[in-house]
């Protein structure tokens, strides 16, 4: 996986498994700056890296998934992939598009059960 799509992948696991760093108009900026990205590994990872590098926070916890996933991934020596039939997930803007959705879907019930408290 290039690292472009490790990026990727590591900022869709950031939505989906710590929404509470996004705020409802951090996913809705970063939904529309998206949405005008083409569908390219590459430039979602920059466009990603370049939105991300603003807020402190969420750029903390990128890095350090991308840092437990990189050390995940070395593999002693002479180990083999499992199974290298099985084609590998490769993060895509549809499935970046849906985990802020998601994300944000997530953060609108956050925000009714707290004022009902």
């Amino acid at each position: 996986m290039s690292f472009a799509e490790q990026n990727l992948d590591a900022f869709i696991d950031l939505l989906k498994t710590q929404p509470a760093l996004f705020s409802q108009e951090n996913l809705v900026n970063l939904k529309e700056f998206i949405s005008n990205i083409p569908d390219d590994a590459e430039q979602l990872s920059t466009a990603v890296a370049t939105w991300y590098q603003k807020h402190y926070k969420i750029l903390d916890a990128q890095l350090n998934i991308l840092n437990k996933s990189s050390s995940r991934n070395e593999r002693s020596p002479g180990s083999v992939k499992a199974n290298s039939n099985i084609p590998e997930y490769q993060p895509d803007k549809k499935t970046l598009l849906n985990a802020i959705q998601q994300s944000s879907a997530k953060a609108k019930d956050k925000n009714k059960k707290n004022s009902r408290g």
